[in-house]
This record gives structure tokens, sequence and C-alpha cells, in this order.
């Protein structure tokens, strides 16, 4: 997959890389969507330009599985291009 790039306006509300992802990797169940499961961040960190999060999903009743997402971040405040922060995710690895 690509780098999705995006201004400091398309970051709004959240300041840095690693509190905008953890709200991308935060929702709930939503079963009059269609969407039996919920994700939440156990912990997170941004380091060497990477985004690194213990995440867990779940469902209404009890949590399922525990896993990690990663996310390779460039962050660059000031950026002339007008484009201070990126990140490119790839497809789930399975057993």
């Amino acid at each position: 997959m690509g780098w999705l790039f995006m201004s400091r306006g398309g970051m709004a509300p959240f300041a840095t890389p690693k509190a905008y992802l953890d709200n991308q990797c935060t929702y709930p169940p939503d079963p009059e969507k269609g969407r039996a499961t919920g994700l939440r961040v156990l912990k997170s960190t941004v380091r060497s330009g990477a985004y690194y999060a213990a995440c867990q999903s779940y469902d209404l009743e009890a949590p399922r599985e525990t896993f990690a997402i990663i996310c390779l971040v460039k962050w660059n405040p000031g950026a002339r291009s007008g484009e201070e922060f990126g990140y490119k995710d790839s497809a789930p690895l399975r057993r």
C-alpha cells in the first residue's frame, strides 16, 4: 500500500501522529451499522519513524483478539508542501 500524506489541518483536532493514529484505531462495535466488533488501543508509541500499537478487538460481550499494528510514519512540521504528516500501513499477516 502507498503513503497517505496530509496537512496539519487534515489531522485536526489531533496534534501528533500518535494521537491521530490512536484515534484511527479506536472505534466501538455498532451492530446497527453491521459492525459486530470494535477496536481499542491498549498501548502505543511512535519511535524511529514507526507507530507501534497493541490493539484489541472486542464485541458487546467480551474481548477478542489482541494484535499489533505497525505503520511507517513521516512527520515534518513546517514542510513546504504543507503535507506535514504521512503514514504507510500494510495488509495484516495471517497464519
